[in-house]
């Protein structure tokens, strides 16, 4: 007989685990649990490049493989369950993901897996002691009666609660690790659930399962699947209050911060009462949970639109700061005589619009100037920058949102330093917290590309801000609005309050650029396209055939122009051959194809390999989300495991493998993630499949991306159709409202001044 470390065999996946035996340790760290050891199977399955050729026994094969807490002893025989890893290093590796101990009924087999260090507090004295005392029932004995082992010489009440709790973890562990497996929960998840709820956890799962909404990674759909099948209330208000968060926080994914109570009342009993015959879940009790919800201030309903606390606070904590700085004149310079000096000195002819934009900045504290590309925005900005350092010689801060757009302001305006908006801010990762928090001491900031500045980074951007610093905002409101929550650029643009210039005017290379006329073209609802060597259209019909040319298109280009300067935009990323997902898949295999000379690895349901061009979709360290760089090398470092090598421009990242869930393929990209880039060549699969993307903002976008060339794919009724298609994507946002009205209560006179007056 066996004993199995295992809870529940109902759910057990027999035939997917693979039955395995310790050879030797390689090494293990003692406080993760970290371990590389070598492990005999007699399973066939395994491939032939991961088997130790030194491993002579008929019948077995000797491989390599990786994990966290396994049991180092040759007495006892794990089922394993995980997936093959290529290193460049190493070669190829199991890496473990969930294992089972089976223990023998012997007293060899029970004193080996107790004295292996699985169980803190029993070494393998005390383990011998165990088996005479209690033999072959000593593991059950450990598991439902541990105050028996107080009999045991030297285990004290100190020591039985260390073997009671690190017994206690494995086995609430390996029962998540079965009670969840349906739900293809990973053993880092259930990692964060014991983190979050310690022994309590299986109760958590089974009775209030809505709970591991407050553990990262728990969406609601999924903990509502859970909870289903554990027979959970649908009318548990914890289910209610889950569902709530749910829709509002689904709401900011589509740029909203808020939505009318109407609206979210119907989307949440839409989502409770999924898939039932008959309703369960209705409006007064959603309408109770929603009320507690605003009384414990987790919600804010602001005259009938319902806010996150937080999106709530930022938007109008941010319509203040602005007010108040609208309201404040700052210095007001005569700059005249500068503006002859500034454009002879960089050898510019400005326009009267030109001029006056240069003007606008210096006689206001905020100002705003936007354009499409070609207009002057960098030739305006050019001669703002000289001004202001024979004006004032003092600091100057350019920024952007991301690095490729912070690279591109040094390289078209000569000034030596740009960063993004979170470095400058002092932001880590998304926004979350900060390295330290200090002012912008700069007399003048400019940001560029503000369009894509959602209503978090913008608050953040205002209360980082000086009462005395110049902020001149820059961008394109025709293109797409923020990823995140929020529409601030053109909120600010609406209030009227802010200064504006709009520079409609082509100079870019004489005009002759077929990009920008055809830009130009757009934003006047024309279709009158002017095609040359710079913009070409090749007409396809279907996903399935703009594929099959874009393939070889991308082929060519390439070869040309270099993998780097060629760039795949397409509005889809799912469900089309011709969206982003499918398009990577295809391009990776012929570009970089598979090599016993390239190392790669699985993570998720994604293989990466050396050469493959990567991009970033978080801001993590200095990298920004929508970064584009390439996989230098996979290798291990024997105290902190695999870890990968990347290169985004000149820098060079370190990453852990578990870290490239932050990471995919970008040979195609999305035209949303290529906000703020720009590529020498741009090419756009554009057909009558993405019918909910055909806007005219998504494919202006994507065209102005390109700085010498753009070649569409696809159909002509589709590039029409998108043309004509208002395309000012409506957001949720009081920002202008609110701007508005503080302006209009700071601007009030005081009783004193009103007195002065008369």
């Amino acid at each position: 007989m066996e004993w199995r470390a295992r809870v529940d065999l109902r759910i057990c996946h027999e035939g997917e685990y693979m039955r395995v035996r310790l050879n030797r340790k390689i090494y293990q760290n003692d406080e993760n649990g970290y371990t590389i050891a070598t492990f005999v199977t007699q399973d066939d399955s395994i491939p032939i490049s991961a088997r130790e050729k030194r491993h002579s026994v008929p019948g077995e094969y000797s491989f390599v493989a990786i994990g966290y807490g396994i049991p180092i002893t040759e007495d006892i025989e794990l089922e394993v369950e995980g997936e093959w890893v290529v290193s460049d290093k190493h070669g190829m590796q199991f890496h473990i993901e969930q294992f089972l101990e089976v223990v023998p009924r012997t007293r060899e087999g029970i004193v080996g897996y107790l004295s292996c260090g699985a169980i803190k507090g029993i070494g393998p004295a005390t383990a011998d002691l165990i088996y005479r005392e209690f033999g072959l029932d000593s593991l059950e004995i450990i598991d439902y009666q541990p105050e028996k082992l107080l009999s045991i010489k030297g285990i004290t009440e100190k020591k039985l609660e260390t073997i009671r709790q690190t017994a206690g973890k494995n086995k609430v562990f390996r029962e998540l690790m079965t009670l969840l497996s349906p739900y293809n929960i990973t053993s880092k998840k259930v990692s964060a659930i014991l983190k979050q709820f310690g022994d309590t956890s299986i109760h958590v799962v089974k009775n209030v399962p809505f709970m591991l909404c407050a553990v990262k990674g728990f969406g609601f759909l999924t903990v509502d699947d859970i909870a289903r099948k554990c027979g959970c209330s649908l009318n548990d208000p914890m289910r209610i209050s889950g569902c709530i968060s749910y829709v509002l926080k689904k709401a900011m994914t589509k740029g909203h911060l808020y939505l009318l109570q109407e609206e979210l009342l119907s989307s949440v009993l839409e989502v409770l009462n999924h898939k039932l015959l008959t309703p369960v879940v209705h409006e007064d009790e959603v309408s109770a949970v929603m009320y507690k919800l605003i009384m414990q201030g987790s919600i804010v309903n602001d005259n009938g639109r319902v806010y996150i606390l937080r999106q709530f606070e930022e938007e109008n904590a941010t319509a203040q700061m602005v007010a108040r700085r609208l309201l404040e004149k700052g210095r007001q310079q005569s700059i005249k005589v500068l503006l002859g000096q500034a454009q002879k000195a960089l050898n510019i002819q400005l326009s009267k619009t030109q001029e006056q934009a240069v003007k606008m900045v210096f006689e206001n504290t905020i100002s705003i100037i936007t354009g499409g590309p070609g207009t002057g925005k960098t030739t305006v900005l050019k001669v703002v920058l000289y001004i202001h350092q024979v004006l004032a010689k003092g600091e100057i801060k350019l920024m952007a949102p991301t690095g490729r757009a912070a690279r591109r302001m040094v390289e078209s305006t000569g000034f030596t330093e740009a960063s993004t908006m979170h470095l400058a801010l002092g932001l880590v990762g998304d926004g979350e917290s900060y390295q330290e928090f200090e002012y912008l001491t700069a007399e003048l900031i400019n940001v560029d590309e503000f369009s894509m500045v959602d209503m978090r980074l913008a608050y953040e951007f205002f209360r980082h801000l000086q009462s005395n610093t110049r902020v001149l905002i820059v961008g394109d409101v025709n293109q797409l609005p923020s990823v995140g929550a929020g529409d601030v650029f053109r909120q600010l643009i609406a209030t009227n309050l802010i200064p504006v210039t709009r520079l409609d005017l082509v100079y870019r290379q004489g005009v002759n650029s077929s990009i920008v006329v055809n830009a130009k073209q757009m934003q006047e609802n024309k279709t009158a396209f002017v095609f040359g060597e710079d913009f070409q259209f090749i007409e396809a019909k279907g996903a399935e055939q703009t594929a099959e040319i874009l393939k070889s298109l991308y082929l060519s280009e390439t070869g040309v122009n270099g993998i780097d300067n060629v760039q795949i935009l397409t509005p889809y990323r799912k469900k089309s051959q011709a969206g982003v997902n499918e398009l990577n898949k295809t391009l990776r295999d012929v570009v970089n194809p598979k090599s016993k000379m390239k190392a790669e690895i699985k993570v998720g349901g994604t293989v990466f390999r050396v050469g493959d061009k990567i991009i970033q979709n978080k801001n993590q360290g200095e990298i920004s989300n929508g970064e584009i760089g390439s996989i230098l090398r996979f290798y291990r470092n024997e105290e902190d495991g695999d870890k990968v090598d990347l290169q985004f421009a000149e820098r060079i990242v370190v990453y852990d493998v578990e870290q490239m869930d932050i990471i995919e393929h970008a040979y195609a990209t999305t035209v949303h993630k290529s906000q703020g880039s720009e590529y020498p060549v741009v090419i756009i699969p554009w057909v009558k499949a993405f019918y909910t993307m055909l806007k005219r903002n998504i494919l202006y976008t994507a065209i102005t991306r390109a700085k010498a060339k753009v070649i569409i794919v696809g159909e002509w009724a589709a590039i029409c159709q998108a043309i004509h298609t208002v395309d000012n994507e409506y957001r949720n946002s009081a920002l202008a409202e609110k701007i508005i009205y503080y302006y209009q209560q700071y601007n009030v006179p005081s009783e004193k001044q009103l007195r002065l007056a008369i």
